[in-house]
């Protein structure tokens, strides 16, 4: 994937510039599925230089995400997905700084093209220590004009901070973000969106 912005929850994680993207999935017909995915980064670095290198790495720029789950379908149209996702983000880190590699348990129901999500933190989370129980919910919706090849989406989704780490200065982590977008499919497999993103999170970020 080439993307002209990584943004995650709302939050660019490339400072606003491109981003090359790949992963491989393997699963099976009982519904276990698990992969790794790759994105270049910048937000350390930044917050690294931005911080006088009291957080941060000085040389983070990879995100690798490993996870394995269960999805399958039930009833009429309906499905649930249970997995565990862990982000790595490799790096020399500043001294005292928090690693940002976070571990998250998830749990997800869909019914046709609208899924909700629930996803939580077993522990610091994105560089923010003393963060365990952090969570974000998120409500999606994909609906597919066939005959075009179009694909109208929406999302909506809180990021919601926990513990004594959920607040920098006076500003709180916790934040909301919503994503209206439109897909166009043609052949080979090929795909290209065009989406707009924005969130109501505080300075702190």
């Amino acid at each position: 994937t080439l993307n002209s912005d990584y943004l995650y929850r709302g939050i660019s994680q490339t400072g606003h510039k491109p981003a090359v993207q790949g992963g491989f999935d393997y699963e099976n017909s009982r519904g276990f599925y698990a992969g790794v995915w790759g994105s270049n980064i910048s937000w350390l670095s930044d917050l690294y230089t931005d911080s006088g290198a009291t957080a941060g790495a000085n040389n983070a720029s990879l995100e690798i995400d490993t996870y394995f789950g269960f999805k399958r379908s039930f009833a009429d149209d309906f499905t649930y997905d249970v997995g565990f996702l862990r982000y790595n983000y490799p790096g020399t880190y500043a001294a005292g700084a928090t690693k940002a590699d976070t571990n998250e348990v998830y749990g997800a129901v869909g019914y046709k093209w609208i899924e909700a999500k629930y996803s939580y933190s077993l522990g610091d989370t994105f560089a923010n220590a003393n963060t365990r129980g952090t969570n974000y919910l998120e409500l999606n919706a994909n609906y597919p004009f066939e005959a075009a090849g179009i694909t109208l989406g929406a999302h909506y989704g809180k990021q919601s901070y926990r513990g004594s780490g959920a607040v920098i200065g006076t500003g709180t982590l916790t934040y909301s973000d919503y994503r209206l977008s439109v897909s166009k499919a043609f052949g080979k497999g090929y795909e290209v969106t065009a989406a707009y993103s924005s969130t109501n999170a505080s300075p702190a970020y």
